[in-house]
């Protein structure tokens, strides 16, 4: 492909500025033209309109991710976009969001009519969300307050504009052609049919629920859109490293085939690669030094067409941690050495898909809460027909008021299970005790030494190949993370330090411990209820 001609966004090329281009990009189908793309217009809008004079990365980035088909479609339906932090993000999706919701909107009334033309504003919170959001509302406000609130006024937009909802959780900005601008949390997006989306802070994404939430709200509109937009993550950002990974495959599928000789654009386009993910890194090198002045330039694009300098990022060296540095100003990812308690690998050879324990044997379950208290696991532990300890997450829902009823449901089909292990103290789960003991279940409790052998027993199955279960990603996600702490001079299950939740992994284990060492005897509690609402819901 031939060199691109930056100098057409406003790039200057010295050790002053950023650099425009990302280190790692997808590569456009044909050359990109006011014809082949809309990021042209939207500069324009920006310059014309808004009076916001855009960086030459910014430009450069919507020329690219705007890229169009010969329908006239977007080519990207997902766009994964890494820079790092302060460098303009937010005024570029404010930008981009307002141009969607006064202009876009109206382009293909035949396909997306502008009353079903939805603009999503998500983050995991709903704050974060409202970055972007809050920029819109200052240039289209039709009914400003205050005379500051009117200088930010834009009056052709305040014209389109008929009236913003502010109701807490329920904000949006409606035009008069009926297209809106919405706010959410990423879990409340649910339903929601969009027709593009700004998935903001995509690193603070810890489980894959809030991805698997938003990213499907695009997908019944034509030439919908969402952008994900973030610096780089850490071990915790688990949906975020997926994006990025594929964004990099394809990328490096790309360079291959025209190493090859062949035509990567065809490729991509019959469907043999994916031609909609659209991936823009800006990062500095693995492994540079925290100071290199290329690879600070190279993460931060806004560099010398602002107050951000090489000199003013440097100053920042000694105020951080080497990893926060990394991460914030080179946009770099930094896993923190972890080592899970159980061996992933040693993990992986005892799944067997086919595990199952036969009808008739003894089955113990055992229930934990995530230390937040916000989600709640059931594990079922029996042995199987060769003698051989079988475990597996039998539910998984958010809260914990769910699990009397859950129960209840359980015995009602298979009346022979009665046992349940839970840990007996210092965790949410304690608040299970008391009405399962009262609803007639054999309650034993993980505690003591029990809390050290429950974990070291079920770590000496998994070293020895002697434990069966099934292929369950969130088993193995949890795994792969799950660390211990010392108490006294034992190893117990470590909730608070593991980088995610681990009560599945954790409840898989008690009911193993009580399956092989506890009897079938009702184990009273030791103190009064301490929740007892559990009883009557």
């Amino acid at each position: 492909m031939a060199a691109e001609n930056l100098t057409v966004f406003g790039a200057i090329d010295d050790e002053r500025h950023g650099v425009t281009l990302p280190r790692i990009f997808t590569p456009p189908l044909r050359p990109l033209t006011k014809e082949t793309s809309n990021g042209f217009a939207v500069i324009a809008f920006a310059e014309i309109m808004l009076h916001v004079h855009l960086y030459p990365w910014q430009q450069w980035l919507l020329v690219h991710a705007l890229e169009l088909l010969e329908d006239g479609s977007y080519r990207f339906r997902k766009v994964i976009v890494l820079v790092a932090r302060q460098n303009g993000k937010t005024t570029l999706m404010g930008v981009l969001a307002a141009w969607w919701l006064f202009v876009d909107s109206n382009k293909h009334p035949d396909r997306v009519p502008p009353v079903k033309f939805l603009v999503v504003g998500a983050a995991q919170t709903l704050d974060n969300a409202k970055g972007p959001y809050n920029q819109v509302k200052e240039w289209c406000n039709p009914q400003p307050s205050t005379d500051e609130e009117a200088d930010l006024v834009i009056p052709d937009l305040a014209a389109m504009t008929q009236k913003f909802v502010n109701t807490n959780g329920e904000e949006a900005i409606i035009t008069r052609s009926k297209a809106r601008y919405i706010v959410r949390a990423d879990k409340n997006i649910r339903a929601k049919s969009a027709a593009r989306v700004v998935f903001d802070e995509l690193r603070e994404q810890h489980t894959d629920d809030g991805w698997n939430a938003v990213s499907q709200t695009t997908k019944a509109v034509w030439s919908s859109q969402l952008w994900g937009i973030s610096n780089a993550g850490d071990y915790r950002s688990v949906a975020l490293r997926k994006q990025v990974d594929k964004g990099r495959k394809l990328v490096d599928e790309w360079t291959r085939l025209s190493a090859d000789g062949g035509n990567p654009s065809d490729v991509f386009m019959s469907g043999e690669q994916d031609g909609s993910f659209g991936y823009f890194e800006w990062s500095a090198p693995d492994k540079c030094p925290v100071d290199d002045a290329d690879a600070i330039r190279q993460a931060n694009p806004s560099l010398g067409y602002g107050p951000m300098t090489v000199m003013s990022v440097r100053s920042d060296i000694d105020g951080m941690t080497e990893a926060a540095f990394r991460t914030e100003v080179l946009c770099q990812w930094v896993t923190a050495d972890i080592i899970p308690f159980i061996n992933p690998k040693m993990w992986a050879t005892g799944i067997d898909s086919r595990s199952t324990i036969p009808d008739g044997n003894r089955v113990v379950l055992s229930v934990d809460t995530s230390a937040d208290r916000k989600t709640t696991y059931v594990a079922a532990a029996g042995m199987r027909a060769d003698g051989l300890p079988h475990v597996e997450l039998i539910a998984r829902r958010d809260g914990m008021l769910w699990v009397p009823h859950y129960l209840d449901l359980l015995q009602e089909r298979w009346p022979h299970i009665t046992e349940i292990a839970v840990q007996g103290k210092g965790c949410p789960a304690v608040d299970f005790i008391d009405p399962l003991t009262e609803k007639g279940w054999t309650v034993h409790l993980i505690e003591g030494f029990r809390l050290g052998a429950c974990c070291g027993r079920f770590h000496d199955r998994v070293r020895e190949g002697k434990l069966r279960h099934l292929p369950q990603p969130a088993v193995e996600q949890q795994v792969s993370v799950a660390v211990s702490r010392r108490l006294g001079e034992v190893e117990v299950w470590d909730r608070t330090k593991s980088a995610l939740q681990i009560s599945g992994l954790v409840s898989e284990s008690q009911a193993l411990y009580a399956l092989e060492t506890m009897q079938v005897e009702n184990e009273k509690p030791k103190y009064a209820p301490s929740v007892t609402h559990f009883a009557v819901v």
